[in-house]
């Protein structure tokens, strides 16, 4: 399947694309992805964003659009209206569910549909995981997205203008592929990996300094320094695997590690296999990530 070409500084929206149709149509097709993506409202079951929060994503879309220069990635502004922290407790049950199975988790999610970043976590409980999970989903939606004609029974979307309509399902998402009957997402987890690496390379670069994270990222550095002289193994391996911790001083600590660990393990040998392999044609091991990035 070819890999969709755009021309630079055109992205305004999170979908760049909508293919299998006539050239006008895809205009209008984009044209309704970038007003949802400018008029987004808030929801019912929204938590109204501090000032603290507005001024982190604003912080966030300036550091990200500036980080994804190195990858070539044309960034589009993304507004705090686009992020919406939902709360938990005035969801059911089996609306949680409903979402856990849509997205693969309730603790976040990019929803091209709406055009807009979702969180699901408690800010005050641990800052650093919330913006850990808003820098992954924004990522996300940073990422080529474009959207292919589909048959009305394997549509994720329909969109009706009077007479007229077109069913769509994702043909790109990042580095996952759509199957043209909209049953399966392929490379899903290999594109999550690449996420999170990026995600933990943003994290390292840009958020270290921050006044806002000092006290938990100095007890995780801690931590993590104390894990690897226990354990004997390189601190930037822990530090690649250490994403935060849960408890406190009194009753101890555990480690939560970064998402998709598996996952990244798998891709990040690929990585090395493919430099070993290629050392004429690259200058190093991040040269070889950049091209999945």
């Amino acid at each position: 399947m070819p890999m969709e070409q755009f021309p630079p500084n055109q992205k305004e929206s999170g979908v760049n694309r909508v293919v299998g149709f006539e050239s006008d149509k895809e205009k209008k097709f984009l044209q309704y992805f970038k007003n949802k993506f400018e008029t987004n409202s808030s929801d019912s079951k929204e938590k109204e964003k501090t000032s603290e929060q507005e001024e982190l994503i604003g912080r966030l879309n300036k550091e990200m659009c500036d980080f994804l220069i190195e990858y070539g990635v044309d960034a589009v502004e993304i507004s705090p209206n686009n992020v919406h922290i939902l709360d938990k407790a005035k969801f059911t049950e089996e609306e949680l569910k409903k979402i856990q199975k849509q997205f693969g988790t309730e603790n976040g999610f990019y929803s091209a549909l709406k055009q807009s970043v979702v969180i699901m976590k408690d800010y005050d409980a641990s800052k650093l995981s919330f913006l850990q999970t808003l820098v992954h989903e924004m990522l996300h939606l940073q990422g080529f997205y474009s959207y292919q004609k589909s048959a009305q029974d394997a549509a994720d979307l329909t969109l009706r203008n009077e007479n007229d309509s077109a069913n769509m399902n994702i043909r790109r998402s990042g580095f996952s592929i759509g199957t043209r009957d909209g049953k399966r997402l392929l490379f899903h987890k290999l594109n999550e990996s690449v996420i999170t690496e990026l995600e933990i390379r943003f994290e390292k670069a840009c958020m270290a300094e921050w006044t806002e994270l000092a006290t938990e990222l100095k007890v995780r550095d801690e931590y993590i320094d104390q894990v690897a002289q226990r354990d004997n193994v390189p601190i930037e391996r822990v530090k690649q695997t250490v994403a935060g911790l849960k408890g406190n001083e009194l009753i101890g600590y555990k480690w939560v590690s970064y998402q998709y660990h598996e996952e990244r393990q798998q891709f990040n040998s690929l990585v090395d296999e493919l430099y070993e392999k290629n050392k004429n044609d690259f200058e190093s091991r991040e040269d070889v990530f950049k091209l999945f990035a």
